[in-house]
């Protein structure tokens, strides 16, 4: 056995190793090109979902590093020998089964690289349907509204509107539109999907926008039953009030509202104590609404009526004497409200093609087990 039986060929072995690194980056470079990465006008291009895994592959430079440095090391332990020591105890080394074990390890790292890169590539058809869901809420600005029962510095106002964000900050979708009432109503914000103007408008309501008072339901219940779009969706209403100084018993109107399967939920906003309502809620100094006898006027929530309506209206009723109400009952009902397709669609998207560098590993992998496999039974 001759020494260059016994030892590796190193520079044979890096050379190969270099040249199959320079092919493989030319072969990619050559298909990012032809399959237009660089061409961003075109829907089919390919691309990567997660383009930062290409850093992965600088942990080759170690991986290579220890395959060289192992190499080295075997063969000044079998240099270290004389000859007749290495014919009698070493076996002679493979230069071509040593490098192709190392070009399927390396392959087996490379496109398991690329795999979670996550290559797309061309579109394929999604079938999908639009679902929708309106909602109104219908905001009670009576002046009974200004009551302060909760906190002393937050009005029944103040609480709703804090409630109002809350809730439009948890949905995901749904259209809304606000509608503000007293002894009449009218429509704040249309039907929209615009949270953040939602939140505006909510934020600038007071009970001075309107002059004429009261709690008229029945005016608030049409003005919101008017809002909704012909869109064939689910619909919802839902009044944030105290129930205070109510107009006539709603009637008619919750009819309408069942043939078009419009439900309506009821926050009530107060204590059962309540509390006296301010002449002025910008001027405090003005003291507080009196009665024609001179005492003072007290407003409490009308627990009995917001059941009522809650009832009239196939929807659930809270009750809040909370600075911060507990939406969690309400969101669970919109949550669960039959969200109704509107219509089919067709649409493109682009396809992962991650499966196929996966598979290239795999198969590298496999190989590399098993030529593995074969010089160990050969070593036995």
């Amino acid at each position: 056995m001759t020494k260059k039986e016994s030892t590796y060929r190193l520079s044979w072995i890096a050379i190969a190793a270099l040249a199959w690194e320079i092919f493989f980056w030319i072969l990619i470079a050559g298909l990012l090109f032809l399959l237009g990465y660089l061409d961003n006008g075109s829907l089919t291009r390919l691309d990567f979902f997660t383009p930062e895994a290409f850093w992965l592959y600088l942990l080759m430079l170690p991986l290579t590093g220890v395959y060289f440095w192992n190499l080295i090391r075997v063969n000044k332990l079998s240099e270290s020998f004389g000859s007749g020591i290495r014919k009698m105890i070493l076996r002679p080394v493979d230069n071509l089964s040593t490098f192709l074990r190392f070009f399927f390890f390396r392959n087996t790292f490379a496109f398991l690289i690329l795999s979670l890169a996550q290559p797309v590539f061309g579109t394929k058809k999604v079938s999908g349907t639009i679902e929708s869901l309106e909602l109104v809420i219908c905001l009670d600005v009576s002046a009974s509204m200004d009551v302060k029962d909760i906190s002393d510095d937050l009005s029944r106002l103040d609480v709703s509107k804090r409630a109002i964000v809350q809730l439009i900050n948890n949905l995901h979708g749904e259209k809304i539109g606000i509608c503000v009432f007293a002894g009449g109503a009218y429509v704040q914000l249309p039907i929209t999907s615009d949270y953040s103007a939602a939140k505006l408008f909510v934020n600038d309501i007071t009970t001075s926008i309107m002059s004429n008072q009261g709690t008229n339901i029945n005016a608030a219940l049409s003005t919101a039953n008017d809002m909704f779009t012909d869109q064939k969706c689910s619909k919802g209403i839902i009044i944030v009030t105290d129930g205070e100084n109510h107009e006539e018993k709603p009637s008619s109107i919750f009819e309408i509202l069942k043939k078009k399967n419009i439900t309506v939920n009821v926050l009530g906003i107060g204590s059962k104590s309540g509390g006296p309502v301010p002449i002025n809620p910008d001027r405090p100094e003005l003291g507080y609404k009196k009665t024609p006898l001179g005492s003072t006027v007290v407003s409490k929530v009308n627990r009995e009526f917001i059941q009522s309506i809650a009832s009239k209206g196939k929807g659930m009723a809270i009750l809040s004497d909370d600075e911060f109400p507990d939406l969690s009952p309400l969101l669970t009902e919109i949550n669960q409200m039959k969200r109704t397709k509107l219509r089919d669609l067709q649409f493109d998207m682009k396809e992962n093609r991650y499966r196929i560098p996966l598979f290239a590993a795999l198969v590298c992998w496999l190989v590399f087990l098993f030529m593995d496999k074969k010089l160990f039974i050969k070593r036995s």
